[in-house]
């Protein structure tokens, strides 16, 4: 027979039974393709790790995947849309689902990274990414940074002549083909995770990408010129599963935001100190650095003259966002 003292007994033992499962931590598997000492992998275990943690007092937990260990940039892309990975750091891939996104990497947009910064922190970045969610069941957290993109090559670059017959690895995206083509070079589009051995092997005579990435990739071991072109700006997005982001609480998907914003600050601020520091370690390694000169450079900007209005054709909201953007430079 059942006394009260002993149903009240059968009470608590079943509460404190599943107290254990029912406020079990929720975690959070965050991935991206840069090495561990890429001022994005950095951030997301000093800054976003710590703080999705704490301040959640343990209702979150983060797992951090660097270096590409669970994919290059397509697939985890794909992964993150399938749920498979909660959160991704991509660049503008998804630009074919989301109409707007690729202005950023339209050529010679920004001219700092102070404007980049600026204008991707404005209601302009907003603008960007506001058919994320519906495109792509992608929920956007936040912009981060790759940089400005540069040319390494087995060969100096010094004019618009040097491009000519030279073999270069671009992302796979539509744009940025078009902007490799508009150089003059043969474009070979190869995920970033197998840009090292295609150097080795001599498929490719160069890549174009920021320092900390050539740097923290080590191409420059086997190409040793780099052309300083900045022909490209290159973000990070924060991107989370966007059906992962509504199973979050109100508290929970603050403290997701407020931590990959500040995660996002930190990345920006290492970067720009890395690249000094990279260019330094470039030239120490024997690599020559080339900075445009003038005449130079007007023909890069003058070669790229098409891909706007190429891009206006498929995107005809884009001139006026690229307009405020330039304004914003202007500031």
């Amino acid at each position: 027979m059942f006394t009260r003292k002993t149903l009240a007994a059968l009470t608590i033992s079943s509460a404190l039974a599943v107290t254990p499962a029912a406020y079990a931590a929720k975690m959070i598997t965050v991935a991206n393709f840069f090495p561990d000492t890429h001022p994005n992998s950095i951030a997301l275990k000093e800054t976003f790790k710590n703080e999705v943690e704490s301040l959640s007092k343990g209702e979150l937990k983060v797992k951090v995947f660097s270096n590409g260990v669970l994919g290059a940039e397509e697939k985890l892309y794909n992964s993150v849309r399938g749920g498979t990975v909660n959160m991704a750091i991509l660049g503008t891939i998804m630009d074919k689902e989301v109409q707007n996104v690729g202005i950023i990497q339209l050529p010679f947009l920004f001219k700092n990274y102070e404007h980049a910064q600026n204008a991707l922190n404005s209601d302009i970045g907003q603008k960007l990414v506001n058919d994320m969610d519906t495109n792509t069941g992608l929920h956007f957290l936040a912009y981060g940074v790759q940089g400005f993109r540069v040319v390494a090559s087995n060969r100096e670059i010094a004019s618009m002549d040097d491009f000519q017959g030279l073999r270069l690895r671009f992302p796979g995206i539509s744009s940025m083909i078009e902007i490799g083509k508009n150089l003059g070079a043969n474009i070979t589009p190869l995920p970033i995770s197998d840009v090292f051995s295609a150097l080795e092997q001599g498929v490719v005579d160069g890549v174009e990408n920021p320092y900390p990435n050539i740097v923290a990739s080590k191409w420059y071991e086997i190409v040793k010129y780099i052309t300083e072109t900045n022909h490209v700006f290159t973000p990070n997005l924060y991107l989370m599963n966007n059906s992962f982001w509504n199973s979050l609480t109100k508290e929970q998907q603050q403290v997701v935001s407020t931590a990959a914003q500040n995660a996002a600050k930190q990345e920006w601020s290492l970067l720009i100190k890395q690249e000094s520091e990279n260019k330094a370690k470039l030239e120490q390694d024997g690599v020559k650095i080339t900075v445009p000169d003038p005449a130079f450079h007007d023909a890069l900007i003058k070669a790229e003259e098409s891909a706007y209005e190429n891009y206006y054709t498929s995107h005809p909201d884009a001139r006026d966002i690229v307009k405020e953007i330039i304004a914003a430079g202007e500031k």
